[in-house]
């Protein structure tokens, strides 16, 4: 059912202010950064005006917009930053003279005060505001850090003061500026929401850059993080047969170092490679993205190691964005490469994209992300494609003297803001994984092994995975799943790997050996992608969406992880776990005491749905534990200059013991002087899920279970409601469609014959 959706409360009150001297005071700096621009004109062509404004409440961007300023992004200090093609203000002043007047007769308040009071500074940003977070934590806090003479390699983003094309233009004038002063720019990307330069030059070119108002920012390019490290004790195994996939197999993108696709168990598998950028070459020198692809490929390597079978479902398509060292190409942005490596496997048929890949530069502290998670977000939402991303590593140093508190810290040290999300894990529209360590064990290799002691226990959080939360605290990891684990040796004080803890994989000198093991996060989110692809075999027309709705629904907190950390509180769980490890088995299929329900859908903005679930009797009168699972997942449009990143917000409830008609009364948008005040929604009615609507609601992809114990009262009735609400943010009028799924699961402790039973409730009627 398609309904118009109630609207969220306003924005806050502004402060009581004297008119007259808060007009004197904006009109005073306004006046300054005129002078300050117009200063700008003898060095630079048509410098844009471009000023930051702090305000005492969050004001609507119309406000802005009917006073002749644009709204381009905010600061991590609640400002805003407004960009003016009127290099006079004009309309702005205007509105400051009519407030500074005082009130009209017959008027409560003076004209614009709503804006004009609401003002605490006003002025333009200075080359200070656009060093990057990466440079200052390397010493350059201003521009006289930068040396001369010295040569650097930096990207670049500019604001984004008109559309792409116009950017375009504005790119080819800043290109001849910026080599007249010395410099050269070797990539550049134009998205939708962001431009972007990889420049080099010496200091001299950076700090003329520094001065540019349209320059957002310059910081250091993203940095690998990765753990490559193999293990030589590793068995080699008799292979015996290697099937071949079917033709119409799912397949996964693997975008790391490449891959030695004649490694025996990986040849057959392997449709296409390519390097982005070319130079780059196609083989896999760093071994790195060769022993991704064994798990992608084949999940649980080991088993297939064990049993001597290997009957892989999915291809592989290899794109190599690193070079033979590690590192991005000096010379392409990321987000060029990434943009040209997505594209061009999703050209080839490619839903799913696995990026063991992060930089150890942006620990996510909150605030903005980088361009690397920006354009990840846009592409697999404009692609409709699955991108699964790794946390990063996270390597514990403890002080010195104090080795042991490797053990003796775990894991209260994942928590910490040190230990945080890499970017671009921390992505809204990318589905991220932590590691979970999957064994504990102590090898015998002969005296002295006493001193060893695994980190984590089975189940628990390895002891380098990365915590959340992500954006306006999304719960992220969304997943978790094996990744190998560490363990300590009191002998040497220090950290030591055995195969026996981490995960087997693809040895990339293949001539040498078959098989390795590994440890770290790039070996979750491989697996989990492995899983993806599983459940896209059964559903091969899912959206992305649902893929990420049915993992999610499917995944549970492993319970020695939930025991350890339920100590250190509620949200440790959740930003280490997210929802838990997830099981293809049950994202894809029912059985007898579980049904899954689901749809894959769009909707209007400011809209909402209701479906019907079905409560069979016996689910509601048969004792036992039963609970019904809900997860609703969506791709919103992002922009990262925003304080609102997500450009559409979606949410879910349950309703119990009300009628369809009551539930559409509840939630449809009202006019209180037509439909009369709000009707109550009693909690009892609102069926409470874990985690809570103000935790899951955060992020794009949102789960929660709701539980019963005990048999629910018989007023309940045999349907509840879901209603699924969209509402807009920041999105223009002309994004009139949001896609999501959401996933229902009803699950009971007790043989009720569920699913037949739903089965028969839900059975499409044929007219007569």
């Amino acid at each position: 059912m398609d309904l118009d959706r109630r609207k969220r409360p306003g924005f806050g009150s502004r402060p009581d202010r004297d008119h007259q001297e808060q007009a004197k005071k904006i009109s005073k700096a306004v006046d300054e950064a005129l002078v300050s621009h117009a200063a700008l004109r003898s060095t630079i062509v048509d410098p844009a005006l471009i000023v930051r404004v702090r305000t005492a409440t969050v004001l609507p961007e119309e406000e802005w917009e009917r006073a002749g300023l644009v709204v381009l992004g905010h600061d991590d200090n609640d400002s805003v930053v407004l960009f003016s093609s009127d290099a006079e203000l004009t309309e702005f002043r205007a509105r400051l003279a009519a407030y500074e007047q005082g009130t009209p007769v017959g008027k409560k308040n003076p004209q614009y005060a709503s804006l004009m009071a609401a003002i605490e500074d006003f002025g333009p940003l200075t080359p200070e505001d656009r060093i990057g977070s990466a440079m200052k934590a390397d010493g350059f806090a201003t521009p006289d850090s930068f040396a001369l003479d010295t040569f650097f390699r930096l990207d670049v983003e500019l604001w984004e003061t008109g559309t792409q094309l116009e950017r375009a233009a504005q790119v080819e004038q800043l290109l001849t500026e910026i080599r007249q002063h010395g410099g050269d720019v070797t990539d550049r990307y134009i998205g939708l929401s962001f431009t972007a330069l990889r420049v080099s030059g010496t200091g001299a070119t950076f700090r003329w850059l520094l001065t540019l108002p349209t320059v957002r920012m310059i910081d250091t390019p993203p940095e690998i993080d990765e753990d490559v490290e193999q293990l030589l004790n590793t068995t080699v195994f008799e292979l015996g047969a290697i099937a071949t996939p079917a033709a119409d197999a799912p397949g996964i993108a693997i975008l790391d170092s490449g891959i030695n696709e004649a490694h025996p168990i990986l040849a057959a598998l392997v449709v296409e490679k390519m390097s982005f950028p070319a130079t780059l070459g196609n083989n896999d020198q760093r071994g790195h993205g060769t022993k991704v692809s064994g798990v992608a490929a084949y999940g649980d390597l080991r088993d297939c190691i064990e049993r001597k079978a290997f009957s892989p479902r999915i291809h592989l398509f290899s794109g190599k964005v690193v070079n033979d060292q590690g590192n991005f190409d000096d010379e392409k942005l990321v987000p060029s490469q990434m943009d040209a490596a997505i594209r061009y496997f999703h050209s080839r048929g490619c839903r799913i994209f696995n990026l063991s890949l992060g930089d150890r530069n942006a620990i996510y502290a909150g605030g903005k992300v980088g361009l690397w998670t920006s354009v990840l977000d846009e592409l697999a939402r404009e692609l409709d494609i699955l991108i699964v991303v790794a946390t990063g590593n996270y390597r514990h140093v403890p002080p010195p003297g104090q080795a042991e508190e490797h053990l003796n810290a775990y894991p209260g040290y994942l928590l910490e803001p040190q230990s945080r999300l890499l970017e671009p894990a921390v992505g809204a529209n990318v589905l991220t994984v932590g590691a979970i360590a999957h064994a504990a064990v102590v090898p015998n290799h002969g005296p002295g092994m006493v001193s060893v002691r695994p980190i984590a226990q089975v189940g628990e959080p390895a002891p380098f995975t990365r915590s959340g939360p992500g954006i306006h605290d999304a719960i992220k990891p969304e997943l978790c799943d094996d990744g190998g684990n560490v363990l300590f040796d009191g002998v040497v004080q220090g950290l030591s790997r055995y195969s026996e803890s981490e995960v087997f994989t693809t040895h990339p000198r293949y001539l040498e050996r078959l098989f390795t093991t590994a440890k770290g996060t790039s070996y979750a989110a491989p697996l989990v992608a492995h899983k993806a692809a599983i459940v896209l075999q059964v559903f091969p027309g899912a959206s992305a969406n649902l893929l990420r709705a049915l993992l999610a629904n499917s995944a549970r907190p492993p319970e020695p992880a939930v025991d350890r950390l339920q100590r250190l509180g509620g949200a440790s769980v959740r930003n280490l776990c997210g929802y838990g490890i997830a099981n293809a088995t049950v994202a894809s299929t029912s059985d007898t005491n579980r049904a899954v329900l689901y749809a894959d859908d769009s909707i209007a903005l400011d809209r909402f749905y209701v479906y019907e679930v079905p409560i069979p009797r016996e689910f509601s009168e048969t004792k036992g534990s039963r609970s019904i699972h809900v997860t609703l997942a969506f791709d919103p449009p992002t922009r990262h200059t925003r304080a609102d990143y997500l450009g559409v917000q979606m949410s879910f409830r349950l309703v119990r013991g009300k009628s369809l008609e009551e539930v559409i009364d509840f939630y449809k948008k009202r006019d209180k002087e037509v439909d009369g005040e709000l009707p109550e929604l009693e909690g009892r009615y609102d069926c409470s899920f874990d985690p809570k609507s103000r935790l899951r609601e955060c992020g794009t992809l949102q789960s929660a279970i709701f539980t019963m114990r005990q048999n629910p009262a018989a007023e309940y009735g045999e349907t509840y409601y879901l209603v699924v609400r969209c509402e807009r943010k920041w999105i223009a009028d002309d994004f009139l469609q949001q896609r999501f799924a959401v996933v229902v699961e009803l699950s009971h402790q007790v043989d009720v014959q569920l699913y037949e039973r739903i089965r028969q409730r839900i059975q499409v009627r044929v007219p007569a």
